[in-house]
């Protein structure tokens, strides 16, 4: 194995290792969040001032980097039965069609939202005293990890390291 390779491996190895804990730590902390507001709500008949603005921002931080993750174990929407049903060669084109559509998109997004997230400035949340700008900038992260792993796999998938089955998602059949 090259160096370059070995590389490769190792940083794709952590990024997935990350990609794991953030999306679990997300969805661990939404979960948690969204049970003390309703526990504090309807048990104590209190609400807590945060019930609404700090889970909906953790939720969109969430859905992002969860796009990145989706996009890491193939998991994201597609038509992969579909392309079960190609030759070899039409599947490597469709699916190198499909990682530069993604990779394209990613770093639009990772633009963009980092445009937006800029925007915000040193503006706080209402009802909780964190920056904005710590949610916001889920959007150019998960869009730039998008464009990443979506370019890596396309000079996978051209230079034949990559076989185009390793990315659908796992079959059920």
């Amino acid at each position: 194995m090259s160096t370059l390779t070995s590389l490769i491996a190792r940083l794709d190895l952590w990024l997935t290792r990350a990609l794991d804990a953030a999306v679990i730590g997300l969805a661990g902390l939404l979960f948690v969040l969204l049970n003390i507001a309703v526990v504090t709500r309807f048990l104590f008949n209190n609400s807590v001032s945060w019930s609404e603005e700090l889970p909906a921002h953790v939720l969109a931080a969430l859905t992002f980097i969860g796009a990145a993750y989706l996009t890491r174990t193939s998991e994201h929407l597609g038509f992969d039965a579909v392309i079960r049903l190609f030759p070899e060669t039409v599947k490597r084109i469709v699916m190198a069609g499909n990682l530069i559509l993604m990779a394209f998109f990613g770093a639009l997004l990772a633009w963009y939202g980092g445009i937006a997230a800029a925007s915000f400035g040193s503006r706080m949340l209402i009802s909780v005293d964190l920056p904005m700008a710590l949610f916001r900038y889920a959007m150019p992260v998960g869009g730039a990890l998008i464009a990443l792993i979506s370019f890596t796999r396309l000079v996978g998938l051209l230079t034949g390291q990559v076989v185009p089955d390793d990315l659908l998602p796992e079959s059920d059949a």
